[in-house]
């Protein structure tokens, strides 16, 4: 009972050793200093460093008795007001730590995309870099709903940005013709998948970045989040070293 008592005040924000000597003062109804530690089992000199903070927190408060002090309990729903207060103060900053949490770069930020501009705004985004661009996707799906100008405007963009581009493309005639085509030269490679590996959604992954595309339903999804990329970089890391 004893143990479970001072591991429930402790949960509600005590310290251990204020847990000790307020549950021992609680007991003991009225002490003195040498009282509380005996029946706590905390040293003397702990029990003089913590009971001012009891007293602070209006847990206790001390009474004269001639030239002697005495410390008396206060009633424990006294905790109950600590804990509104705190509640109450954490509510007024909580809109603030929010704001803060939903700036956080560990938290993933997540983008929607729609229609043939929302996807042609993907490409475009994420060609723009620097960093070496891990992608998987069919081509004839791809060239479904871009066209020449825009393949080219995005191998433009990578060259421009000083970015590699490293593909994975799904085993079809024009997929193979793609593989071949000059826009690898001087800016990474492609590889084709084994005939058996559809792809009905392409991946693109590029810095920090994630983007999820159907082509087909014209749908896409860029997750931005240092963590999650990675992950999908070395999938296609792991495929492109296995074929």
């Amino acid at each position: 009972m004893q143990e479970e008592l001072l591991k429930n005040l402790e949960n509600v924000g005590l310290e251990s050793k204020e847990a000790q000597i307020y549950l021992a003062i609680l007991h003991l109804g009225k002490a003195t200093i040498a009282d509380v530690a005996r029946k706590s089992k905390v040293k003397r000199m702990t029990v003089y460093q913590h009971i001012d903070d009891l007293l602070q927190k209006n847990l206790v408060h001390k009474t004269a008795e001639g030239k002697r002090i005495f410390y008396v309990a206060e009633s424990p729903e006294k905790i109950l007001k600590i804990l509104d207060r705190k509640k109450k103060h954490f509510e007024k900053i909580l809109p603030d730590l929010k704001s803060v949490f939903a700036q956080s770069s560990h938290k993933p930020q997540i983008r929607f995309y729609e229609g043939i501009e929302g996807m042609r705004s993907i490409y475009d985004e994420l060609t723009k870099t620097s960093q070496t661009i891990y992608g998987a996707f069919a081509a004839d799906k791809y060239f479904s709903v871009f066209n020449e100008r825009d393949n080219e405007k995005f191998f433009e963009n990578i060259r421009e940005s000083g970015g590699q581009i490293k593909d994975l493309i799904e085993d079809t005639p024009v997929g193979r013709k793609h593989a071949k085509s000059q826009w690898y030269k001087d800016l990474g490679s492609s590889k084709i998948l084994p005939e058996d590996f559809k792809l009905s959604v392409d991946i693109m992954i590029a810095g920090d970045k994630v983007a999820m595309i159907s082509l087909v339903n014209l749908i896409g999804i860029v997750i931005e989040n240092a963590e999650i990329a990675e992950l999908q970089r070395n999938f296609i890391k792991f495929i492109r070293r296995n074929i």
